[in-house]
């Protein structure tokens, strides 16, 4: 007869297992970091999202946390932070940036000093950090930023792009990647014009305004920015073209809802930036650590498993924000 001992033997050697990977999986948080957020620029919805984020898991992950940025969106102006968080010794410096190469030499000079330095959103020259974290991969984001407007104009329509900065790095990328599955999915479709309106709604709406009086025949504005896909909505209602333009982008679901139950926007793709904002901040205390690699995988919290290939780290897959799902979203 076999004993039956075995099996409560198994049941316990798993149990301790499994709390030894839980807590191996739990960063060593007894010595408190400073680490500062500093996004592209002050005001912007989507980034507010992340700094909540990432104060909650700043509390529990013992971190000193100092969030700030410029009131425009300027390369210069994160800099000029940059080099007063390298004089106020910052253990980790997490940014989005305004221009890659533009902030890459003060991003250097902190990592010599032992900084450790993660973008995220929008990435900085690959040497200038030791990690980043890309919220979507462009190729997802390109498609699903077409979809989200090719389903309401015609196959062979007018298209215009509503971006934020000439050099912002993940604008740039998802415009490459949206153009790239446009002439293989709806090769008719056209681009006509790409505007900026610098991450600010307001100029972004006159921007907006601009680009359908100078285009009569454009159908979509592919808005990949918070600041300017609201001022493309906004743009839109202001001419009364309701119905006969559609806007997409990255924004929010608090800045555009009205503008989604208005039909303008009828579908817009992101992802949990307050969840991002949470994960910046277990990159930031495990980087500090010296707990991450380059090239492997690990457990943020309640977060989850994620990748991790050549210091890059994919956040999530697009999230779909439409009239019937919108309001479960309050960011």
């Amino acid at each position: 007869m076999k004993n039956p001992s075995w099996k409560s033997a198994a049941l316990i050697t798993t149990a301790v297992l499994s709390v030894g990977a839980a807590l191996a999986a739990a960063p060593d948080t007894t010595k408190r970091i400073k680490v500062a957020m500093v996004p592209k620029l002050l005001g912007l919805s989507v980034f507010k999202a992340n700094e909540k984020g990432a104060v909650a898991a700043a509390k529990d992950l013992n971190i000193d946390f100092l969030y700030t940025a410029p009131v425009t969106a300027s390369a210069q102006g994160q800099v000029e932070i940059f080099n007063s968080l390298i004089a106020r010794k910052y253990d980790v410096i997490t940014t989005t940036s305004n221009n890659p190469t533009q902030l890459a030499p003060a991003l250097r000079r902190a990592m010599k000093m032992g900084i450790k330095v993660v973008s995220y959103d929008s990435d900085v020259s690959p040497d200038a950090r030791d990690f980043f974290i890309q919220n979507t991969s462009y190729p997802e984001m390109g498609k699903a930023l077409v979809d989200s407007v090719a389903k309401y104009i015609a196959p062979d329509a007018e298209v215009a792009i509503l971006s934020s900065t000439p050099d912002a790095t993940i604008q740039n990328e998802w415009i490459k990647a949206l153009t790239a599955y446009m002439k293989t999915a709806y090769p008719k479709m056209k681009i006509v014009t790409t505007q900026y309106g610098y991450s600010n709604p307001t100029q972004s709406l006159t921007a907006g305004v601009n680009i359908l009086q100078a285009n009569k025949n454009v159908k979509a504005i592919i808005a990949p920015d918070g600041g300017a896909e609201v001022g493309a909505a906004a743009a839109v209602e202001k001419l009364g073209l309701t119905g006969k333009v559609f806007v997409t982008g990255c924004s929010d679901p608090d800045a555009i809802r009205a503008y989604v139950k208005k039909d303008i926007i009828q579908a817009s793709p992101l992802w949990d930036e307050v969840k991002e904002g949470q994960l910046v901040m277990h990159v930031a205390r495990m980087a500090a650590n010296n707990t991450i690699q380059k090239n492997g995988s690990f457990t943020a919290g309640t977060l989850g498993k994620f990748d991790v290939k050549d210091g890059v780290i994919v956040f999530s897959k697009p999230l779909v924000f439409t009239k019937a799902n919108i309001d479960q979203y309050q960011f």
